[in-house]
């Protein structure tokens, strides 16, 4: 299942990269951000490396709670700083089979006052019979935790 999500913001560029990673470092003020752990993070050239572990919690779809042997998933990611792509790849720990959401976002200038940001994104399962539902349930999931996390970027730049 594959869709896209187009975010826009009211700053410059370069101010929504500097919420893109500054925000993390104040948990306190981003309660919705709270179930996202930084696990590791290292810098290469114009690159960016991060895995982050994502409690699911009460949001974990009931067509995958017996699948899952704890309510997460790992994040790993890379962001290019030459070309604002990110890239990434959520899964279960070690139960890639159950899904796996693979996507990359790009980050872009409109004009001097606007910016945006473009997911494509695709959603898999290899689960017997419930793929499709899978699929679904994880998508929704996935669209609202973009929701939230524009959000939490707004209000770190006060929009």
């Amino acid at each position: 299942m594959k869709y896209k999500v187009t975010q826009k913001f009211e700053v410059p560029l370069d101010k929504l990269l500097h919420a893109r990673e500054d925000r993390y470092k104040h948990l306190d003020k981003f309660p919705d951000l709270k179930n996202v752990s930084l696990i590791e993070e290292k810098k290469e050239g114009n690159k960016i490396f991060q895995t982050r572990k994502i409690d699911l919690g009460a949001s974990l779809p009931p067509i995958l709670a017996t699948a899952l042997s704890e309510p997460c998933l790992m994040e790993d990611s890379t962001f290019f700083t030459d070309t604002l792509i990110h890239e990434f790849k959520l899964f279960p720990p070690d139960k890639e089979n159950v899904v796996t959401i693979k996507g990359v976002s790009v980050y872009k200038k409109i004009d001097e006052n606007n910016s945006e940001r473009v997911y494509e994104v695709e959603v898999k399962s290899k689960l017997l019979f419930i793929a499709p539902a899978v699929e679904l349930a994880i998508e929704g999931i996935h669209k609202h935790s973009l929701e939230k996390d524009m959000n939490s970027i707004r209000k770190f730049l006060n929009l």
